[in-house]
């Protein structure tokens, strides 16, 4: 039996498929793995839409504006997760001046306005300004923690809370809450007397202190945003640090969103941008290139003697007649001296017989009207320019 070449790479081929088969056979297996739907819709947009549906069931009235231009009554919360909220100087006073008045108001460690009083510190630094032995340090908190819509696949180690006794409890009796903020050794000072705290074995984790006639709560961490809600006991501690109890109606400003400047400016002055828009369109068709005059152009003529004599006698009784005779005179001689031979070197009485002789006109009555020396009435001057522009259109026609 003789092997072709084609038969030996088939078989060849077979043999190392079905090997490769039984070894993927005999190292994989099939395992269900849990994997969490992306958020979707508002939950998509709004970090605090869990919240904000958590106090929607439970009676309370929610408010979200887009700024805090307008500050909520001081009966409410402010949940304050804006970072620039304090970007006009006086938005922080008017927000001081507000919890005063008798507002609540509710913020993360890290985005706390500094007339709070409450700071934050660690276990391990606190250790070593002592002297003692400080254990491993975990990673500082971050300054600005990042805006995450879905859940973080890595666990958070959680630790115990627990409301302080010497104070009444959010619920009545002062109970545990289940913390997975990251920031067990991390803990809350306050320069004010406590009003509510959650503490944890090494201090507050949650704070509620007095400022003025409202108070203010401190949260260590997050425990608001939407895949942080359910983690450990968060929805129940959030809740008692909204006070919803006491205050069913909280504000969430997360955010200071503007209305985009072009929009605005449409809102604000349409009646100027249309009129704006439309001289720019006119400005811009008078200045394009065109293949004709933009009116039909006159053609070139003269005006006849009766209304040259009609214009003339009307300046001559407005203005200086002496100048108007003094420029006649020299249009005639300019005229003269394109058509007369020697004109220059001619004398006055001369000049007259040959712009006569060359134009058909009375010798005598020429030489008077040149005459610069005369003076004349204004109806003999209205004659004289009348006979000194026949002479200069004669003079220019038979050139």
């Amino acid at each position: 039996m003789t092997l072709h070449r084609d038969l030996v790479w088939n078989i060849a081929f077979v043999v190392a498929l079905a090997l490769g088969g039984l070894w993927f056979v005999n190292n994989t297996y099939w395992a269900d793995e849990r994997v969490p739907d992306p958020a979707k819709g508002e939950a998509a947009k709004d970090m605090h839409y869990a919240a904000k549906k958590l106090v929607r069931e439970l009676g309370g009235k929610v408010v979200s504006p887009d700024n805090l231009d307008r500050l909520p009554p001081t009966s409410a919360t402010l949940v304050l997760n804006s970072w620039d909220y304090d970007f006009f100087p006086e938005r922080d006073k008017r927000l001081q001046a507000w919890v005063q008045a008798g507002g609540h108001l509710v913020s993360e460690q890290w985005k706390r306005p500094k007339w709070i009083g409450i700071d934050n510190d660690e276990a391990d630094k606190r250790t070593a300004r002592r002297g003692g032995a400080a254990s491993a340090p975990p990673p500082p908190p971050p300054p600005r923690r990042p805006r995450r819509l879905l859940p973080d696949p890595t666990p958070t180690p959680c630790f115990g809370g627990n409301e302080s006794t010497a104070r009444p409890g959010a619920y009545d009796e002062p109970r545990s809450y289940k913390m997975c903020t990251g920031m067990e050794r991390v803990f809350l000072v306050s320069k004010s007397p406590l009003l509510w705290s959650v503490d944890s074995s090494f201090g507050p984790a949650i704070a509620r202190v007095a400022v003025g006639q409202g108070q203010a709560t401190v949260i260590l961490g997050s425990m608001s945003f939407n895949h942080e809600l359910f983690a450990g006991d968060h929805a129940l501690a959030y809740v008692a640090a909204l006070n919803l109890k006491e205050r069913p109606e909280v504000w969430f400003v997360d955010s200071e969103t503007r209305e985009p400047l072009l929009k605005l400016i449409w809102h604000k002055a349409a009646p100027v941008v249309l009129i704006a828009a439309g001289l720019i369109v006119l400005a811009l068709w008078r200045a394009i290139l065109r293949f004709g005059p933009r009116a039909p152009v006159p053609p070139l003529s003269r005006r006849s003697v009766a209304e040259q004599v009609r214009g003339t006698s009307s300046f001559i009784f407005k203005g200086d007649s002496q100048a108007l005779h003094r420029a006649q005179l020299r249009s005639l001689e300019q005229a003269a001296r394109r058509s007369i031979r020697d004109h220059d070197k001619l004398d006055r009485r001369s000049r007259a017989e040959a712009i006569a002789r060359a134009t058909a006109v009375d010798a005598d009555s020429l030489a008077r009207a040149m005459d610069t020396t005369l003076n004349r009435p204004r109806r003999d001057l209205v004659t004289a320019l009348a006979l000194l522009e026949t002479a200069t259109r004669r003079l220019t026609l038979n050139r």
